[in-house]
């Protein structure tokens, strides 16, 4: 667990995003990167269309910051036909995996998009749980979007729907365990969740960066500054 270093880098998130500056330009090295040993491995779930490819530029700012490559991992899936609560099991395996391969006793979870509400369904009531330390939303629908209606032949878009079954369980009882931290980056111009305050939850760490649009969000260099400090 991480809990002794973030005070410091909530801290230090919270003057970045009020401030606007690139992360990487400011916040000390110590302050953004922990020592190797101290880090948990970090799995990436893309959203719906994507692929492992979408991160690619986030896994450069991660090694910038100190990730090595045993320590940044990708999960792929089927975005399109199968539900996200099937999603939410391969990552579980996934996480026992990377556990496995590591030896870590946890794992942080980033998800850009739809991989923000399968990841969390499996740390809430799949095998994730008791197993990551921080979940990170980037440009998650977490409470629905309207823009799912205009693909509702998938499964996947007819439960990110507003109110959906999906979404309904996935909110209730809380955001997330009380053992795992969460931060939501979210941006008013998103112009894929809407509306864009739907990617706004409860109980965690709400940063909103401005002007940064829905897929913007995987090559921003600010976002990419604010997801290195959340996972520190």
């Amino acid at each position: 667990m991480k809990r002794t270093r973030r005070s410091a880098a909530a801290v230090a998130v919270a003057v970045v995003a009020a401030v606007g500056l690139t992360v990487q330009s400011w916040i000390p090295a110590a302050a953004v990167s922990p020592a190797a040993a101290e880090r948990d491995p970090v799995i990436l779930v893309h959203g719906l269309y994507g692929s492992p490819g979408n991160w690619g530029e986030v896994t450069v700012s991660l090694k910038q910051a100190g990730y090595i490559d045993d320590q940044v991992f990708t999960l792929g899936y089927d975005s399109r036909t199968q539900s996200n609560v099937v999603t939410a099991e391969q990552l579980g395996a996934k996480v026992d995996e990377v556990l496995a391969r590591t030896g870590a006793s946890t794992v942080d979870v980033v998800g850009h998009s739809m991989g923000s509400l399968n990841s969390r369904y499996c740390i809430k009531y799949g095998a994730c749980g008791g197993h990551v330390d921080d979940w990170v939303s980037l440009a998650g629908p977490n409470n629905g979007t309207f823009s799912a209606f205009l693909c509702a032949w998938r499964v996947t878009c007819r439960e990110m729907q507003p109110g959906s079954g999906f979404i309904t369980k996935l909110n209730a009882g809380g955001t997330l365990p009380g053992d795992v931290e969460g931060t939501v980056i979210w941006s008013p111009n998103d112009g894929v969740v809407m509306p864009a305050t739907s990617s706004v939850l409860d109980g965690v760490h709400n940063i909103k960066v401005p002007g940064v649009s829905h897929l913007a969000m995987l090559r921003d260099d600010k976002v990419a500054g604010l997801l290195v400090a959340a996972l520190a």
